[in-house]
């Protein structure tokens, strides 16, 4: 098999066994890789119906086809299993360097079942997992954690995905961190491994001839992807101040959420923008493997150098809480990192902590802008001490727990991300019917309502505030977007449909276009769906909280989108009964027949 290593391994755990698995040419070419074979393999081994912290969910871990190869920023993991933050189907995929050093030992994934009774990590290689105590590094943050697995390692060639106490502690929001820098960080993934007492996994790797299918007109597709690269603005934006250049014209449109939701403008934005990082902290930028863009930074503050912040840890931690002090905000990314959590949970759990101590809810003891109260409370929810032990449970269960459900933000579980529907209107249908819940990445529709169009799929739209056709297109941006978490490729690459269907046609060797990757995704969509679906979803999980469909000053001039309209759209493009569910008719055009039975 072209451009696959053709191998998945097989851990378990409670039994410190490991066993290869061959894997099959069908299941490669109908779920390409990434999510889809997470998908694919968690359906078929019923993990929906198992218990977050069980012994019976499974964490499937996948790099895809383009993994290791020369096509820009195609080193990406995808972390899968069922979700201890919401219950469903979970997904989080990060950067780095473990899927492309994976693919380099031979691995298209990782299958991991069972439970440890003391703490272990996996040491990878091209023959096998090693199940080693982590007896010394169980307790330590995930910055330590690296560095005592890779001094016990003792191979250069190695890359690391570590939990920290966070995951340890079973804070349903806790994520993995990988090389340093990068972190899966959404729907809880670092306490699935903390339930298994699985401290953290390591790759080493002989390097592997990743074999293609026609490698010149491969290359060729890549130069013209880099060329695209190079002349994109964003891309270079990211490249020169990362992600958090956005917070200035995020607040312009009225997509930087403020104040828990509940304000429209944030007068303090430029304070805690990219520019004033890049004038004031900013060293250098920073990548994962084979990244052309660079978008991650690395700020010197107090005599050291860390990675900085990003977009929405900037804004989740900044505008949502009226924290306008960068340096503050550079101190809290770094705990947070350290101690494994995933910053847009955290900061909108922390925010809402704010808004019920200030109208009068309960007393969190937390008030809009406390920088310093902030540190201290990530470190109660990461310990689950005092205050955390709430907090570390997330929005959802806290709302049920003083019943104001409709003012909890979240979707399914899963909080709200840094971008308001409310500034672009197909954000609603986006975030109510993902399948992981409130989710940005990788469909990114504000960038379509920004002028992005996909015309090979019909995705356009005229005006961000309108809901009219926004379910429709929302639908068929998610089927084509849900391959990156596939291939897998960064969210941010400029690929046109026809350049990803080449690049996966060259490497791979099945006869993909535009038509087949997009049958693909959309099948891909939907078995995540009837994961969803076991697991108890209906229309009624389909749904926005009170909190963000509230009109607001500023630049979403008191704009809200119809969302009833949007999910009825959707619902009719998707093929979906009014429950939800995915008829049959269109679950057997899918190939998907099978988990009808």
């Amino acid at each position: 098999m072209f451009a696959y290593a053709g191998r998945i391994l097989k851990v378990n755990l409670e039994k410190g066994s490991a066993e290869v698995m061959d894997l099959d040419e069908d299941v490669a070419k109908n779920y390409i890789g990434g999510s889809g074979f997470g998908a694919y393999f968690l359906y078929r081994m019923k993990v929906y119906d198992a218990e977050p912290f069980s012994d019976s969910n499974v964490l499937g871990i996948f790099n895809g086809p383009l993994s290791g190869t020369i096509a820009p920023s195609t080193s990406r993991l995808e972390f899968c299993a069922k979700s201890p933050l919401t219950g469903i189907w979970g997904e989080s995929n990060s950067g780095g360097k473990f899927s492309a050093f994976l693919k380099f030992a031979g691995w298209d994934g990782i299958i991991i079942e069972g439970k440890s009774e003391k703490p272990v990590y996996l040491l990878i290689n091209p023959d096998t997992a090693e199940i080693r105590s982590a007896d010394g590094i169980w307790g330590l943050g995930c910055y330590d954690s690296q560095k005592e697995i890779e001094k016990e390692v003792g191979e250069s060639r190695i890359s690391t995905a570590v939990i920290g106490q966070a995951g340890e502690n079973l804070v349903r929001y806790a994520c993995v961190q990988l090389d340093n820098s990068r972190h899966a960080g959404r729907t809880g993934m670092g306490a699935v491994m903390g339930s298994k007492k699985l401290k953290g996994i390591a790759v080493v790797y002989d390097k592997m001839e990743i074999e293609l299918a026609d490698e010149e007109r491969f290359k060729e597709e890549v130069s013209a992807l880099n060329e695209r690269i190079d002349n994109n603005f964003t891309c270079n934006m990211f490249r020169e101040i990362g992600t958090s250049g956005y917070v200035e014209t995020s607040e312009m449109f009225g997509d930087l959420p403020v104040k828990y939701f509940t304000q429209g403008t944030f007068e303090k934005a430029s304070d805690i923008s990219g520019t004033k990082m890049a004038e004031e902290y900013l060293k250098r930028s920073d990548g994962c493997f084979g990244c052309r863009v660079r978008c991650g930074t690395v700020v010197e503050i107090d005599g050291r150098s860390i990675h900085g912040p990003e977009y929405e840890t900037i804004a989740s931690f900044g505008s949502l809480q009226l924290v306008d002090d960068l340096k503050s905000l550079i101190e809290i990314n770094y705990l947070a990192n350290d101690f494994g959590l995933d910053t847009i949970s955290a900061g909108v759990t922390i925010a809402f902590a704010m808004f019920l101590t200030d109208n009068g809810v309960y007393d969190f003891s937390i008030r809009w802008g406390d920088a310093e109260g902030v540190k201290k409370l990530i470190e109660e929810i990461a310990f689950r001490k005092n205050r955390g032990e709430i907090l570390a449970e997330g929005t959802r269960f806290i709302g049920n727990k003083f019943s104001v459900e409709n003012l909890a933000a979240n979707v399914k579980g899963l909080e709200i991300p840094m971008h308001d529907p409310r500034a672009f209107a197909s954000l609603a249908a986006a975030y109510a019917m993902h399948n992981r819940g409130a989710c940005h990445l990788p469909h990114q529709m504000y960038n379509i309502e920004m002028g992005l169009k996909v015309k090979e799929y019909g995705i356009v739209s005229d005006d961000r505030f309108s809901s009219e056709n926004k379910g429709v297109i929302t639908a068929r941006m998610q089927n084509y977007t849900e391959l990156y978490n596939c291939v897998t490729m960064c969210a941010f690459m400029p690929v046109k449909p026809a350049q990803m269907a080449n690049l996966l046609k060259y490497s791979t060797g099945f006869d993909f276009d535009v038509n087949s990757i997009y049958l693909a995704g959309e099948r891909i969509y939907n078995l995540k769906r009837m994961f969803n679906v076991k697991c108890g979803i209906t229309a009624r999980d389909d749904t926005l909280p009170e909190i963000v469909m509230k009109p607001l000053e500023g630049g979403s001039e008191g704009n809200v989108p119809d969302f009833e309209l949007q999910k009825k759209e959707y619902y009719i493009e998707r093929g979906w009964d009014d429950n939800g569910v995915p008829k049959p008719e269109k679950l057997k055009a899918l190939g998907l027949d099978w988990v009808l039975n």
